[in-house]
């Protein structure tokens, strides 16, 4: 079994520990109050099973459900929260319709009990809550606030055990503040289970990750679109993008390697759907690496101190923008040739003349892996290079 079914099933034997201890010390002390909370943790057993049925299930292949049983667990949880909501109108019954009758002669033996009972489902709560976090699960999620309702009711009896020891009514203080947190743990499982079922759109940290990861692609131009949600603890990606490539079949590639990035870097991600398309371009953008007079072609590409940049409309070739642009990076002592490319890539450089070959470098794979043109020229004036090669496009 996995994490979450192990969890799952270790939940069934905490619950029905707790309904042998409860069951014991009704019999022994012939508290009502307990017996009413050994019938809510009868419940509980049956909730934890339906758990771990809901678990069991959704991970289950179907040729009806070729997306998956994955939002039965968010079903599961949905019931979970309606069984919440139930234990919390026991309480309230429990404590207002006066059914507690609790003999003092007994006292000590029931409140040591109770004692027990809270710290186990203390303990098994806060154990659950974790697992279901680090799985994804949200019907595990919503057993550990069930499992912390328990102990909340087990808290009130606890509290008006003692409180009838010595003569203060506390229970009905004590039960308003323990419905409040039922109130509020089943409303939170309810609109979390509601906003899966209903495709509603991933939380924005999961996002904001999936954009950092495709925009840090020097490769991808543009996010058109993009749409994910959850199915139980999976997330599914839809992304369209506009990539700097010519041929479909590097395009496949890019959109494999972002597949891989984001399935890497979040987690239970089941699907990654990425339609791209190349970018269509009215304009293309020149460069060339300058020398400290601005004129003369650089024999080098990552220690250039300038760079030309030159803006062509690809209709009828003519120039739009014509700039010289510092080279931050010039002086940097590790990767200076990749950053450059990076740096030229944000500004959309289409092709790169040069005195020397970038072939076997770093800025020569990241361009080339760009589609960018890397042409070789013997002109020493910048001028002279940039015609030539405009003269041939």
């Amino acid at each position: 079994m996995e994490a979450s079914e192990k969890t799952a099933f270790l939940s069934i034997l905490t619950n029905v520990v707790l309904v042998v201890i409860k069951s014991t010390l009704v019999i022994l002390s012939g508290s009502l109050a307990i017996k009413a909370d050994a019938i809510h943790s009868l419940t509980d057993v049956v909730s934890s099973a339906i758990v771990l049925i809901g678990i069991k299930i959704s991970k289950r292949p179907s040729r009806s459900f070729p997306y998956g049983l994955y939002k039965i667990e968010n079903l599961v949880a949905l019931g979970t929260a309606f069984l919440i909501v139930v234990a919390g109108y026991e309480i309230v019954e429990e404590v207002f319709a006066g059914r507690i009758r609790i003999l003092p002669s007994h006292i000590p033996l029931a409140a040591g009990g109770t004692s027990i009972a809270i710290v186990v489902t203390w303990l098994f709560s806060r154990y659950a809550l974790k697992k279901g976090h680090e799985t994804g699960s949200p019907s595990l999620v919503a057993d550990a606030r069930h499992v912390w309702t328990d102990m909340l009711s087990s808290v009130v009896i606890l509290i008006s055990l003692l409180g009838s020891a010595f003569g203060f009514a506390l229970d009905r203080y004590a039960a308003l503040i323990v419905v409040a947190f039922i109130g509020k743990a089943a409303i939170h499982i309810f609109l979390d289970a509601v906003r899966v079922l209903l495709d509603a759109s991933l939380d924005y940290e999961s996002l904001n990750r999936i954009r950092e990861i495709v925009t840090a692609d020097s490769r991808v131009v543009k996010i058109n679109e993009m749409r994910a949600r959850n199915a139980g603890r999976y997330k599914f990606v839809e992304l369209d993008l506009i990539l700097r490539v010519k041929e479909l079949k590097k395009g496949h590639m890019v959109a494999e390697e972002i597949k891989q990035r984001i399935k890497c870097d979040l987690e239970n991600v089941d699907h990654v759907v990425i339609h791209y398309e190349p970018q269509k371009k009215d304009y293309i953008t020149l460069s060339v690496p300058l020398s400290e007079d601005r004129r003369t072609v650089s024999e080098h590409f990552g220690e250039a101190p300038f760079f030309r940049v030159l803006i062509q409309r690809t209709r009828d070739g003519v120039v739009t923008a014509d700039s010289i642009l510092t080279n931050s990076y010039s002086q940097e002592e590790k990767a200076k040739g990749i950053k450059v490319a990076n740096w030229l890539l944000k500004e959309g450089l289409d092709v790169l003349i040069v005195r020397k070959d970038l072939t076997g470098k770093g800025a020569g794979f990241a361009l080339g892996n760009a589609d960018v043109e890397i042409l070789i020229t013997r002109e020493i004036d910048a001028d002279k290079a940039l015609a030539s090669v405009r003269a041939e496009l």
